[in-house]
């Protein structure tokens, strides 16, 4: 079992990764790097990078909703940076792409992430984690 000093040591590893790689994704988009390219600096790939981990270490539900609000706090900020900045420049950026925008308008997709970062989104990393911790715990033959 660990403890929960051993299972947080990691977090703000994960947390300043997830920062970094949308700090790279923000500078891309607004220096004019084709979203191509952009999508590639990908905070839903750190995320899952650490949900692979804690989903490994984590053994209450305590631990994986603290840790779920913590990996999904990073990707919020920037995502309401992101979009804030196209909602007042006007400027398109990869964070308002159709393909991420699911036909919103920037007010409804900038509330959305708002709204969700806050809900949705870490219970959906919770929900993710506690799968993992049940497999991990499986294959490991312990309670």
């Amino acid at each position: 079992m660990s403890t929960s000093r051993g299972v947080y040591a990691l977090l703000p590893t994960f947390m300043l990764l997830i920062l970094g790689v949308g700090a790279a994704r923000l500078i891309l988009t607004l220096t004019g790097v084709q979203d191509e390219l952009t999508r590639y600096a990908s905070m839903t790939a750190a995320i899952a990078a650490g949900i692979v981990w804690f989903g490994s270490m984590a053994t209450s539900w305590r631990q994986r909703i603290m840790i779920s609000y913590a990996l999904i706090a990073p990707y919020v900020l920037i995502e309401i940076a992101g979009l804030g900045y196209t909602w007042v420049s006007g400027r398109e950026t990869i964070f308002h792409a159709p393909e991420y925008s699911m036909g919103t308008s920037i007010g409804v997709h900038f509330a959305g992430h708002l709204i969700g970062g806050l809900t949705w989104e870490p219970m959906a990393l919770f929900a993710i984690l506690t799968v993992l911790a049940s497999l991990f715990r499986l294959v490991r033959g312990s309670d």
